[in-house]
């Protein structure tokens, strides 16, 4: 167990700022797609089509 204390204490503070954002980001990006995910299936639930809301959207852009 020493060893992975001092492995982590070797590592630099600007390492540590790095693997923070990465991870950060990652975790970000897995909560978004949950998040578009959980919305998908409240909208079939309640009997929507959610392909045609994203389809609806971009015809209306192109006007």
């Amino acid at each position: 167990m020493q060893s992975a204390a001092q492995l982590l204490s070797s590592i630099p503070w600007f390492a540590w700022i790095a693997i923070v954002v990465i991870l950060s980001g990652s975790i970000s990006g897995a909560f978004c797609s949950w998040l578009k995910h959980r919305e998908r299936i409240e909208m079939i639930r309640q009997g929507m089509n959610p392909d045609a809301s994203e389809s609806s959207k971009t015809e209306l852009s192109e006007l």
